[in-house]
């Protein structure tokens, strides 16, 4: 395997996902560089990105619209899955993975989980009481 450098760059990138709340785009990830690192080009950031996948320190999410979003690798808890709310966009943890409990069903029949991905989208709580132009837009493209 090369020998990955540690660029300043590339620690700012590692920080701001240290300390993000939640997954975050490319786009809000080069936001927060440009700050410390007014010239820093994207390609620097989407680099820097695959770098870190590779090494295994960050996770990758499909969050909404297939935008891929990132977040630092969270050992202790293993990775995360998401609810996200059509409307305000807030992104909520799913308490647990449902895959586990599915999994044993899997292996059963010889099958072995590699991978998985899962997005819920939903109207959370807040933007159902109060922002019913939001629910009403929605329940009308149901239909």
């Amino acid at each position: 395997m090369q020998n990955q450098r540690n660029t300043k760059q590339k620690q700012h990138i590692l920080n701001i996902l240290s300390t993000a709340k939640r997954p975050m785009s490319i786009n809000e990830i080069y936001n927060c560089c440009i700050e410390c690192y007014p010239k820093i080009a994207k390609s620097t950031i989407y680099r820097t990105i695959d770098s870190l996948l590779k090494q295994d320190l960050i996770d990758k999410y499909f969050l909404s619209d297939n935008e891929m979003f990132y977040q630092i690798k969270n050992n202790t808890t293993g990775h995360k899955h998401y609810v996200i709310c059509n409307c305000c966009k807030k992104i909520f943890d799913l308490p647990y993975c449902p895959i586990h409990d599915i999994q044993d069903s899997l292996n059963a029949y010889g099958f072995s989980v590699t991978d998985h991905y899962i997005q819920i989208s939903g109207i959370c709580n807040e933007c159902k009481t109060h922002t019913h132009k939001c629910v009403d837009s929605i329940s009308d493209t149901d239909n």
